[in-house]
């Protein structure tokens, strides 16, 4: 075991300096052209043809003067060439201020991949991007400007959600990915939703089908799965112990499956109009609002993983439990045959 630890130690520290290597690379990517700048820079104060050319004309007409010339023109040409050299003096000052807010900007765009050199993947993205802005700058197609700056603002707006711990999933299925991960992380082990069902083709579709496959698997595990399915009146007749036809046997699949389902009708809580959503609270971990036209079909999914609206959306859930029924409770009301 002694011989093999050194071994085990060293492979491990493979991978850290790679990703310190790709950080160097990238810190160097930026000093490079900044350094060549700054040299540019300094040469053209000091070392440059024109200043010393000026220098020593300068200092032979001085020398020139000062044997040939009057008082009176002598003391001239001393105040220019003081005057010269104090604007030679503040043109360096200026200089020198440029050089140093320069310096600041290439530190401040330094912060962003050195933070990054410890995520390889995370850093591949940013320099993906980051070629992507550099090869649409150097285009001249005007057009294809206009339409690579919509594009990244949407991605920026969608990189301010992540930072806010709110992803939105517009006018996409997309987000049933995210839903069947959250219901099959280990550390989710309760779900509960509210389903605003106000159409009979609610979750009919293939999609919507599959996502409930995933529920009754998840189910299966021993996940708690908690729904209150809000039914319109047109789906639950108030006249009428059990929903409609139409919509019953998707509800009676979720209850053989072993889901804990309460019903709710639209109209008993439309006084609460906040409790009209279709919602869901993955544990402790997030929470998801999912928008739908009249098809059913989903036009937004927002995720919010903030720990204050998963506790909003908790009491909300409590709030609606004032009015569901459980549908155990109904069934064991109907009248038994034989």
């Amino acid at each position: 075991m002694d011989a093999i630890a050194p071994q085990e130690a060293l492979q491990r520290r493979v991978p850290e300096k790679n990703e310190h290597r790709l950080a160097f690379a990238g810190v160097v990517a930026y000093l490079s052209p900044m350094s060549n700048e700054n040299r540019q820079l300094r040469r053209s104060a000091l070392f440059s043809f024109r200043f010393l050319a000026t220098a020593a004309i300068g200092t032979l007409m001085m020398a020139v003067v000062a044997v040939l010339g009057p008082p009176a023109v002598q003391l001239a040409v001393l105040g220019a060439f003081i005057s010269i050299l104090g604007g030679l003096f503040l043109t360096y000052l200026g200089q020198e201020d440029q050089r140093e807010r320069q310096r600041a900007n290439v530190i401040e765009s330094l912060s962003v991949p050195l933070s990054l050199a410890s995520d390889p993947e995370l850093f591949q993205q940013y320099q993906e991007i980051s070629r992507g802005l550099i090869a649409v700058a150097k285009d001249a197609d005007a057009v294809l400007r206009q339409i690579a700056l919509l594009k990244f603002a949407s991605l920026a707006e969608q990189i301010d959600g992540l930072v806010d711990r709110k992803i939105v999933f517009a006018m996409t299925e997309e987000w049933r990915t995210v839903y069947e991960q959250l219901l099959t992380s280990p550390d989710v082990r309760q779900y509960r939703s509210i389903a605003w069902v106000r159409s009979s083709e609610y979750w009919q579709d293939e999609p919507g089908r599959q996502s409930m496959r995933v529920n009754f698997d998840a189910a299966h595990r021993g996940l708690l799965i908690e729904r209150v399915i809000l039914l319109s009146d047109d789906l639950w007749p108030r006249e009428e112990l059990m929903p409609s036809p139409d919509i019953l046997p998707w509800i009676q699949e979720q209850h053989n499956h072993g889901l804990w389902i309460t019903l709710a009708r639209e109209s008993d809580v439309s006084r609460e109009p906040d409790l009209l959503v279709d919602m869901g609270i993955y544990g402790n971990r997030a929470v998801g609002f999912q928008e739908l036209d009249e098809h059913c079909r989903t036009l937004r999914f927002t995720l919010d993983l903030n720990q204050q609206a998963v506790r909003l959306a908790d009491a909300r859930w409590q709030r609606l439990l004032l009015y569901a029924r459980p549908f155990g409770e109904l069934l064991d009301q109907l009248p038994r045959q034989g």
